[in-house]
């Protein structure tokens, strides 16, 4: 039983009638009772039946059930004259029947429920998409469709509307079946099906929905990437996908044509922009378009070797609105996958070539992990293990890609821009991350290399140690030992969330703590929920480590602020920093199937997170940003990279405040990572 189009209407299909009829020995006329009740049967029940369940089933139930079989006893005298009469009761005894299936909710190999028709036919796509809708009982009402290939058949199921193709589309993304779908179709299937999705679209564009519909499609586009290749005949199957991911989160877009305008828009900007090749006429074109000089900008793009440019441009202008930032942003995130692809080194990147990205920030934070010796750190680290030049790589790669915090990680664990800063060469960070073994790592060595770089670069404070436990994504918790003095944090270790003793955590990481830091700790306080799980009876073990131990209240606070030189409310922020801040940096959980050790996850947490420190003290007044803020404010935007002989020459982003860095004079600054062999760093101020 299915339900038709039309919502109030219920539909049953009777796929096979097999009817026995048993009559006495002596009965004088079997076959015309057989033709009789066959008529019965061929003419009245569907209609008696259906009747019926448009009475029990609510009108908004859209749920479609496959039944493969029902057995049922009627009795009748053979004598009968109502033939309708028999009908209804045997209507009646098959709705109860199917009634009570449904009303149970069982489901079983010959029972099958879905919500909606398009959930129905979205699994059939993926089925035959797979090779394995045909031979299925629940699918021999579609079986007219055997005599086409996969893809037309595809296609025709589209065609029919029944449900709308932008409703089936959203089904199949729903199922994670999207991708399956789309390997079968070729582009031009998938310009047929987008445009179905778009049919009833009116022809009038709103001039006030264009940003809002770009800003939207970039973010989902910039969230994961659309596929491995960058090659122009993917465009269709490219639309669908943006389609898909936007209208999932934004359904309301269903038969806008401004979104459907914003796919076509951006997918057109891309060919434009890949085929002018060069970031600087790249930068050119989009300086043109903000400025509203569209005609400089098509023929810019002309020479360049991009054709028909001029809609797509003219959209790009319409929908920048003089926004430069905002431009190169988009441009990076069009551009990213072609980038990633390039897999680029210092050792493979040409004389003389260049490129975007939007996470050239990571060069202006070399200075700080310089400072933090994180190429002693990565090879500390990666001693142990088998092949150490390449760990180290790696550990550099994980270090850069944590500064852009776990939100970022898909994007930017590829990027080119990183890979030159941190010479990592392999295909997939990603790959290089599941198959380190962080068993063979030497991870409390180089932790100790980190704190002794913390602790010699300031000595003339006591540690104030604060510890507390943090939630972090994917349902952990971690012990955090942090320097209130200093404001680094300083030990991040695992526990389990029902673990109810952590004395021991406690004691061994202020040991630690205690042996390498200048000044013996001043005093250590807990927070309460802390103080909650450990034994009074463990604390004083601890004491021997520390001046004085405390509890974090209303008393306490009071002392702490007067100690630090801090107002209360600068107190308070401080002491709640953590909880924001601590799953920025953790990649846990990041991607459902990739598993980072804990241990290896925490300690280079506390390196990017010490990177980003030391760069923001450079800042007068932002010392106390999260790290969101200052990728925002600081790292955020379109980066030229360029290659000159032995020197990297970046051209960094205009980003929102960056007159700040020109102010602090970290704009031009040269400097040479030493994992670069050789190779310098300078940095470029933005261009005007």
């Amino acid at each position: 039983m299915t339900p038709a189009p039309h919502e109030n209407e219920t539909q049953v299909t009777l796929g096979r009638w097999t009817g026995t009829y048993h009559v006495p020995r002596d009965f004088s006329s079997p076959q015309d009772l057989q033709h009789r009740l066959d008529s019965i049967v061929a003419d009245h029940l569907a209609s008696a039946c259906k009747s019926l369940l448009e009475q029990s089933f609510r009108s908004a139930d859209s749920s479609v059930w496959r039944i493969r079989d029902l057995n049922l006893n009627f009795f009748l005298d053979a004598g009968f004259y109502d033939a309708y009469g028999i009908a209804r009761d045997w209507g009646r005894s098959l709705a109860g029947k199917i009634l009570s299936i449904i009303e149970s909710g069982e489901v079983s190999d010959s029972i099958l429920h879905f919500p909606n028709r398009a959930a129905f036919l979205a699994q059939f796509l993926a089925d035959l998409a797979a090779g394995r809708a045909w031979g299925k009982w629940y699918y021999e009402e579609l079986s007219d469709l055997q005599v086409l290939s996969d893809r037309q058949a595809i296609c025709a199921i589209f065609l029919r509307r029944d449900p709308p193709a932008a409703e089936l589309l959203l089904q199949i993304a729903s199922i994670g079946r999207l991708e399956t779908l789309l390997q079968v179709l070729d582009d031009n299937d998938a310009h047929l099906i987008f445009d179905l999705c778009f049919e009833t679209a009116s022809a009038v564009l709103p001039d006030d929905n264009a940003q809002k519909w770009a800003g939207r499609v970039l973010e989902l586009w910039n969230s994961a990437p659309l596929r491995a290749s960058s090659r122009s005949e993917d465009r269709f199957r490219d639309a669908l996908r943006l389609l898909a991911r936007t209208l999932s989160r934004f359904p309301a877009g269903q038969g806008d044509p401004q979104l459907r305008a914003t796919i076509d828009g951006l997918l057109e900007l891309r060919r434009i922009l890949l085929e002018i090749r060069s970031p600087t006429l790249v930068d050119i074109l989009i300086k043109n378009l903000a400025a509203g000089e569209l005609h400089s900008a098509i023929e810019l793009a002309t020479r360049a070797g991009a054709f028909n440019s001029a809609e797509a441009l003219a959209f790009f202008a319409k929908t920048v609105q003089g926004d430069v930032p905002w431009a190169n942003q988009a441009a990076a995130v069009v551009l990213g996958e072609s980038n990633k692809e390039k897999f680029l080194t210092s050792k493979t990147f040409a004389e003389g070539e260049s490129l975007l990205s939007s996470f050239g920030g990571i060069f202006l934070l070399g200075p700080s992990l310089m400072a933090l010796m994180l190429e002693e750190l990565a090879r500390s680290t990666a001693g142990p293990s088998e092949a150490p030049e390449k760990t180290a790589a790696i550990l550099r790669h994980l270090t850069a890609v944590k500064c852009f915090g776990h939100s970022r990680f898909a994007d930017s664990s590829d990027d080119p821009a990183i890979r030159l800063f941190s010479g990592f060469d392999g295909t997939s960070f990603r790959k290089a991350l599941e198959y380190l073994n962080a068993q063979q790592l030497n991870l409390t060595g180089a932790h100790s290399v980190l704190l002794q770089t913390l602790f010699d670069r300031d000595e003339s404070h006591a540690p104030v140690l604060f510890a507390e436990i943090v939630s972090i994504p994917a349902g952990r918790s971690v012990f955090l030992l942090r320097d209130l003095a200093r404001e680094e944090w300083l030990d991040l270790i695992p526990i389990s969330a029902k673990e109810c003793d952590v004395s021991e955590v406690l004691r061994s990481s202020v040991r630690r703590i205690s042996s390498i830091s200048k000044l013996p700790p001043a005093a250590l306080y807990l927070s309460d929920l802390l103080s909650s799980r450990i034994e009074p009876s463990a604390l004083h073990q601890v004491l021997t480590s520390v001046a004085g131990l405390h509890r974090i209240n209303d008393s306490t606070k009071e002392g702490l602020a007067a100690q630090l030189g801090l107002t209360h409310q600068q107190l308070a922020f401080r002491l709640d920093s953590a909880r924001q801040n601590v799953p920025y940096f953790s990649l846990l959980g990041v991607w459902p199937d990739l598993e980072i050790d804990p241990n290896l996850d925490f300690l280079f947490t506390l390196v990017s997170r010490a990177a980003l420190r030391h760069y923001v003290r450079k800042l007068f007044g932002f010392e106390s940003s999260s790290p969101g803020h200052i990728y925002q404010n600081f790292l955020s935007g379109l980066s030229e990279i360029r290659r000159m002989d032995q020197r990297l020459e970046v051209r960094l982003p205009a980003s929102p405040l960056s007159l700040i860095l020109r102010m602090a004079g970290l704009q031009e600054q040269k400097y040479a990572p030493s994992w670069l062999k050789g190779m310098e760093v300078w940095l470029l101020p933005p261009q005007e």
